[in-house]
């Protein structure tokens, strides 16, 4: 690479700006052997240089005490017994300011600028961060695998009512551990900035409110975003009047789920022409042309009904043409936005719609398939508490990921590197010729 920033000492910065040492111990004193920080630092390692299981982890701690010898606590192999047992008896809510910390610290050194947006804005959408079978279940709730839905339903709202009770047709029951995810897609890095579980026992507007006001009380004062951007399923009038509450304007996603509002979108910009479009823009996806038309219609000082604070709708629409068969899919959007038309105009809501969908690109879709997260026979807990402590280390070995790809370039072509170039480059530092060739080809 042009220029690296996949260095130990790199890494060693963002392990210290995560103060591990805040996490409580949840292990009695006489049975401590491996200090937590130096855990949670083998984890965090492991995540990074994409370990796709435990006992790959288990592997990694091997190989970094051999190069590197004594290292961040880190003294020699820790076994993924250890790492298995320690991980489900974390707080969530002890681990979770470890993210924190780091966003701030890479904030405070200007990497999470708004450079892709005019406005700092971040990204909240759902996710299923872990899938709980019926025999995982019973073992943790301690049942008997014959016990009934009721029991364990009973069971999971006393003990882990952030796990969601699903009963397919066909099939046993399972769980579901969902999340909401909070993306700075403003910046180049684009790091998860905050997560959030939600409560089995409601839905992801359900727990928007509450999602605001944490948002609020974390980042409040730091100036990292000033706007919020939601799918139509994340989207309410109350949800949107806390953010204006706080000091954040909208840009949502609705449907027919909020008939009114989209009635009146439709009303005002269904039977718009290309020819008419305020913006238009044209893309390659896939091999397909991709052209985007927008079209909005301004609500004014007053808003609409209760929407006091709406100031523009807007609709985008998109169309795919493959130019080797010539099918061609059109797709209509439709958004509402606190900003009046001159704070977004056309051209930067075209740019804004388009960036809200960065939280699946670089955080779902990272963790989904650079980490694995949506492996079953690899989860790295099966543990309603110990799935939730796993994606949180796991959005922080993202957020690192993403620094050092945002801070180098290749040498031939100055190019931003993949995430498995940045992994393989961390790999490389951390355990360099110890490393079993083999193992290195598989990733």
């Amino acid at each position: 690479m042009n220029r690296q920033a996949a260095t130990l000492k790199g890494f060693e910065r963002r392990v210290q700006d995560l103060e591990l040492c805040r996490v409580a111990e949840p292990r009695q004193a006489a049975k401590i052997s491996i200090p937590l920080p130096t855990v949670l630092v083998a984890l965090v390692a492991s995540m990074v240089t994409r370990a796709r299981s435990l006992r790959m982890a288990e592997q990694r701690t091997a190989a970094i005490a051999q190069k590197r010898g004594v290292w961040l606590g880190l003294q020699g192999r820790i076994a993924d017994n250890t790492f298995g047992k320690v991980v489900p008896k974390l707080c969530f809510a002890s681990v979770l300011p470890c993210l924190h910390r780091l966003i701030k610290a890479e904030h405070r050194r200007g990497n999470l600028k708004p450079s892709r947006l005019a406005v700092g804005t971040a990204a909240i959408d759902g996710k299923n961060v872990g899938t709980l079978r019926w025999h995982d279940l019973c073992r943790v709730l301690k049942l008997d695998r014959q016990a009934t839905v009721e029991q364990v339903r009973a069971q999971l709202r006393q003990r882990y009512p952030e796990a969601q009770l699903c009963r397919p047709e066909n099939g046993e029951p399972y769980a579901l551990i969902r999340a909401h995810t909070v993306t700075l897609v403003s910046s180049e890095a684009a790091p998860c900035i905050h997560l959030r579980p939600i409560a089995g026992s409601t839905n992801e507007i359900g727990s928007m409110s509450h999602l605001l006001d944490e948002l609020k009380a974390i980042y409040g004062r730091s100036g990292l975003f000033g706007r919020i951007t939601t799918d139509a399923g994340n989207v309410s009038l109350a949800a949107m009047s806390k953010s204006i509450q706080h000091g954040w304007h909208y840009f949502a996603q609705i449907k027919t789920e909020h008939p009114e509002l989209y009635a009146e979108a439709e009303r005002h910009l269904g039977d718009r022409r290309r020819q008419r479009s305020h913006a238009t823009r044209a893309d390659t996806q896939n091999g397909k042309v991709v052209t985007y038309h927008l079209w909005r219609y301004d609500l004014t000082e007053h808003g609409w009904l209760q929407w006091t604070h709406a100031r523009q709708l807007l609709r985008v629409q998109r169309t795919a043409e493959d130019p080797v068969s010539g099918k061609k899919s059109v797709g209509n959007r439709y958004y509402v936005s606190s900003e009046t038309p001159q704070e977004l105009p056309p051209a930067a809501a075209l740019r804004v719609s388009r960036a809200h969908w960065r939280c699946e690109d670089e955080t779902h879709w990272t963790a989904d398939a650079q980490l694995q997260e949506d492996r079953p026979r690899l989860a790295w807990s099966r543990h309603p508490n110990g799935i939730l402590v796993v994606s949180v280390l796991r959005m922080i070995a993202i957020a690192i990921l993403a620094a050092a790809r945002r801070l180098s370039r290749m040498g031939y072509s100055r190019e931003t590197p993949s995430w498995g170039q940045v992994a393989e480059h961390f790999l490389l530092e951390l355990c360099g010729s110890t490393l079993d060739m083999k193992a290195f080809d598989t990733v």
